[in-house]
C-alpha cells in the first residue's frame, strides 16, 4: 500500500513538472509570437507611414507657400492682387463686373494646360450662345472632344465638386495664397472635395453638361476673389 502511494506521488510530481515545462514552453512560444517578423514588419510600416505623412505634410506646406500670383501694372511692376477688379472696360465701353479684371498678372508656377484644344470663347463680354444675351464670360472655353482628359492646372486641394444647371459637372481647386481654378461642363468628375491633386493630374473628363452647345471645358482663374483672364498664362 505504501509503495502504491509513493508511486502515485511520483506520478503527480512528474505530471506537475511536465505541466510547468509545458507552461514555460507555451510562454516562450507566446513571447516569440509577439515579436514575430510579421509584427516587426507591422511596427516598421507604422513608423514608415508616420514618416511619409510627415514628409507629405511638409510637401503640402511647401507647395502652398510656393505658388503666388502678382498683377502687373503699366510699368511692368508687380502690384497687390487685392487692388484689382471692377475698374476695367472693354472696347465697347462696357464696364467689367466688380469681381472681374482685365489686368495682366503672373503666377509663380508654370501652368499645366487644363485641356488640349483651341480657345473657342475668350474672357470678357460676349453674346451668350445659350441665352442669346450679352453677358460676361468669367473664363475661357477650350474646345475639345467629349471624354478628353481635364488636368489640374496646379497642385492644390479640391474645394468644390458638384453639378448645377449652368455649369453642369464642375470642380473648383484651391491652390493656396488666394489662387483658385474652376473647371466646368465636365462629363465625369474623378476628384472629390478634400482630394489633394498634383499639377497635371487628371481630375475630370471633358463634356457638355449644363448650359452648353457642345463639348468643351470652361476654365477660370480666380485670384483673391477676382476672375482673371486665363489666356494671359495659357498662351
Amino acid at each position: 500500500m505504501q509503495n502504491v502511494k509513493k508511486h502515485r506521488f511520483s506520478l503527480l510530481k512528474v505530471l506537475f513538472v511536465q505541466a510547468v515545462v509545458v507552461s514555460i514552453l507555451l510562454a516562450i512560444l507566446y513571447a516569440v509570437k509577439k515579436v514575430s517578423p510579421k509584427d516587426y514588419d507591422m511596427v516598421a510600416k507604422k513608423y514608415v507611414d508616420v514618416a511619409e505623412n510627415e514628409q507629405a505634410n511638409e510637401g503640402v506646406k511647401k507647395a502652398w507657400s510656393k505658388i503666388k500670383a502678382f498683377f502687373i501694372d503699366e510699368n511692368n511692376q508687380r502690384q497687390s492682387t487685392e487692388q484689382a477688379g471692377g475698374k476695367d472696360e472693354d472696347v465697347n465701353g462696357n464696364l467689367y463686373p466688380d469681381n472681374c479684371t482685365a489686368s495682366k498678372y503672373v503666377i509663380s508656377e508654370d501652368i499645366c494646360r487644363p485641356a488640349q484644344g483651341k480657345i473657342s470663347s475668350p474672357f470678357g463680354y460676349r453674346i451668350n450662345p445659350v441665352s442669346g444675351k450679352l453677358s460676361f464670360h468669367t473664363g475661357i472655353d477650350i474646345a475639345a472632344d467629349s471624354g478628353d482628359e481635364v488636368s489640374a492646372a496646379y497642385y492644390g486641394i479640391v474645394e468644390e465638386a458638384g453639378e448645377d444647371d449652368v455649369y453642369g459637372k464642375y470642380l473648383k481647386i484651391n491652390h493656396g495664397n488666394g489662387i483658385q481654378t474652376f473647371y466646368a461642363h465636365c462629363s465625369r468628375l474623378y476628384a472629390a472635395v478634400g482630394d489633394k491633386v498634383d499639377a497635371g493630374e487628371t481630375v475630370a473628363l471633358v463634356g457638355s453638361t449644363g448650359w452648353s452647345t457642345g463639348p468643351h471645358l470652361h476654365f477660370a482663374i480666380v485670384i483673391n476673389g477676382i476672375y482673371c483672364n486665363p489666356a494671359y498664362i495659357i498662351d
